[in-house]
Parts: C-alpha cells; structure tokens; sequence
C-alpha cells in the first residue's frame, strides 16, 4: 500500500505542476488543462485512500504524528486544488504556491520520519 500511495504522490506532484503551467493567461486555458485537471483530481482521491488505509494500518506506533501527517496531507492537497483554481480564475496565486511548497516539504518530511517511512526501513 506504501508504494501505492509514494507512486501517487510523485504522480500528483508531475500533473499539478503540469496542470498549472497549462493554463496561460493570454490565450485562456489550453484544451489540456481541463481533463489533466481532472485526472488530477483521481490521483488525489488515490492518495487520500491510500493515505488512510497506511493510517489505519500503522497507526499504532506514534499516532499523534500520523494524525499530524494526515491533517498536513489533506491541507496540501487542498492548497493544491486551490492553487489551479486561482490560476483559472486569472488570479495572482503565488502566496498559495509559497503554502503549498512550505505544506509540501513538510508533509515529506514527516513522512519520511515516520516509521513506515523510507529512512526509517532502511537504518532497522
């Protein structure tokens, strides 16, 4: 379920970054941007049930960071979606991006820390 929800991620970080840079203000929206978006919107729902199945699963060790590590993933997510949704609408969303880069890195980094996480498996 791990590999899942990384394969995801990474799949959600490539698109919203593609997503966002297909909408160009003096053309309008690119006939791309529209079904990426929505495609967009699929790997989110993957991550999020990935996410809570790896959070039911493990949730036994330190739940408190998992906790965390849920409400940070759902906040990214959220300021994903907003930050599309304010470029779409011709709107100025770099105070959206500056939060989902800092949401972002957090969110990995947590994940990393946790005990399911990469550097976790690898120093046991």
């Amino acid at each position: 379920m791990i590999h899942l929800h990384l394969t995801a991620l990474v799949l959600a970080i490539i698109l919203f970054f593609i997503t966002y840079n297909s909408i160009d203000y003096p053309d309008g929206q690119s006939k791309y941007s529209k079904p990426l978006h929505m495609v967009l919107r699929l790997v989110y729902l993957i991550i999020l049930f990935s996410g809570l199945m790896l959070f039911l699963d493990f949730g036994s060790g330190n739940q408190m960071l998992y906790g965390i590590k849920f409400l940070l993933g759902l906040v990214t997510i959220g300021l994903m979606e907003m930050a599309i949704i304010k470029q779409r609408k011709k709107g100025t969303g770099r105070n959206l991006m500056i939060g989902l880069i800092v949401f972002l890195i957090i969110t990995i980094a947590l994940g990393i820390y946790l005990p399911m996480g990469p550097l976790s498996a690898m120093f046991q």
